[in-house]
Protein backbone atom coordinates (compact mmCIF):
# COMPACT_ATOMS: atom_id res chain seq x y z
CA UNK A 1 0.00 0.00 0.00
CA UNK A 2 1.12 3.55 -0.79
CA UNK A 3 0.92 6.90 0.97
CA UNK A 4 1.26 10.42 -0.40
CA UNK A 5 2.79 13.24 1.64
CA UNK A 6 2.47 16.90 0.62
CA UNK A 7 5.03 19.46 1.81
CA UNK A 8 6.68 22.84 1.10
CA UNK A 9 3.27 24.53 1.22
CA UNK A 10 2.21 28.15 0.99
CA UNK A 11 -1.21 29.83 0.96
CA UNK A 12 -0.28 32.26 -1.84
CA UNK A 13 0.85 30.43 -4.99
CA UNK A 14 2.83 33.52 -6.07
CA UNK A 15 4.81 33.77 -2.83
CA UNK A 16 8.59 33.74 -3.28
CA UNK A 17 9.96 31.08 -0.97
CA UNK A 18 13.37 31.55 0.64
CA UNK A 19 12.72 28.86 3.28
CA UNK A 20 10.81 25.59 3.39
CA UNK A 21 7.06 26.00 3.46
CA UNK A 22 4.55 24.21 5.65
CA UNK A 23 4.21 20.47 6.12
CA UNK A 24 1.06 19.07 4.59
CA UNK A 25 -1.21 16.08 4.96
CA UNK A 26 -0.38 12.42 4.46
CA UNK A 27 -3.04 10.50 2.53
CA UNK A 28 -3.40 6.76 2.21
CA UNK A 29 -3.30 3.87 2.07
CA UNK A 30 -3.75 3.52 -1.69
CA UNK A 31 -3.08 0.76 -4.20
CA UNK A 32 -1.84 3.22 -6.82
CA UNK A 33 -0.83 6.86 -7.24
CA UNK A 34 -0.84 8.25 -10.76
CA UNK A 35 0.15 11.65 -12.12
CA UNK A 36 -0.98 12.79 -15.55
CA UNK A 37 0.58 15.75 -17.39
CA UNK A 38 1.07 17.66 -14.11
CA UNK A 39 -2.70 18.23 -14.17
CA UNK A 40 -3.79 15.89 -11.40
CA UNK A 41 -2.74 13.19 -8.97
CA UNK A 42 -5.06 10.19 -8.80
CA UNK A 43 -4.96 8.24 -5.54
CA UNK A 44 -6.80 4.98 -5.92
CA UNK A 45 -8.00 1.71 -4.52
CA UNK A 46 -10.18 -1.05 -5.98
CA UNK A 47 -13.28 1.00 -6.69
CA UNK A 48 -12.50 4.49 -5.39
CA UNK A 49 -10.23 7.26 -6.56
CA UNK A 50 -9.34 10.51 -4.79
CA UNK A 51 -7.97 13.32 -6.95
CA UNK A 52 -5.71 16.29 -6.27
CA UNK A 53 -5.14 19.04 -8.81
CA UNK A 54 -2.14 21.11 -9.81
CA UNK A 55 -2.04 24.91 -10.00
CA UNK A 56 1.15 26.33 -11.55
CA UNK A 57 3.12 23.15 -10.84
CA UNK A 58 1.89 22.97 -7.23
CA UNK A 59 -0.60 20.52 -5.75
CA UNK A 60 -3.58 22.19 -4.05
CA UNK A 61 -5.36 20.98 -0.90
CA UNK A 62 -7.36 22.85 1.77
CA UNK A 63 -6.20 26.37 0.93
CA UNK A 64 -2.53 25.48 0.58
CA UNK A 65 -0.38 25.06 -2.54
CA UNK A 66 2.33 22.39 -2.13
CA UNK A 67 5.46 22.52 -4.29
CA UNK A 68 6.61 19.03 -3.31
CA UNK A 69 5.17 15.61 -2.69
CA UNK A 70 6.56 12.17 -2.03
CA UNK A 71 5.15 8.69 -2.15
CA UNK A 72 6.14 5.88 0.20
CA UNK A 73 5.14 2.43 1.39
CA UNK A 74 3.53 1.09 4.58
CA UNK A 75 6.84 0.45 6.34
CA UNK A 76 8.04 4.02 5.78
CA UNK A 77 4.66 5.31 6.98
CA UNK A 78 4.98 3.37 10.24
CA UNK A 79 8.70 4.10 10.74
CA UNK A 80 8.16 7.81 10.10
CA UNK A 81 5.32 7.98 12.63
CA UNK A 82 3.21 9.99 10.23
CA UNK A 83 -0.38 10.95 10.98
CA UNK A 84 -2.83 9.97 8.26
CA UNK A 85 -5.24 12.65 7.04
CA UNK A 86 -8.67 11.59 5.78
CA UNK A 87 -9.03 12.87 2.23
CA UNK A 88 -11.96 15.26 1.77
CA UNK A 89 -12.81 15.91 -1.91
CA UNK A 90 -14.28 19.36 -1.16
CA UNK A 91 -10.86 20.50 0.10
CA UNK A 92 -9.20 19.43 -3.16
CA UNK A 93 -11.22 21.72 -5.45
CA UNK A 94 -9.13 24.52 -6.89
CA UNK A 95 -10.34 28.01 -5.95
CA UNK A 96 -12.19 29.94 -8.61
CA UNK A 97 -10.03 32.68 -10.14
Amino acid sequence: MLYLRLFHGRTDPNQDMDKWGSHGPVFGPYEFIHSAYAFSLELGNNDTCDELFYHDEMVYYNGVYYANWCMFDERTFKDGRYQRTVFEPSKASLPKS
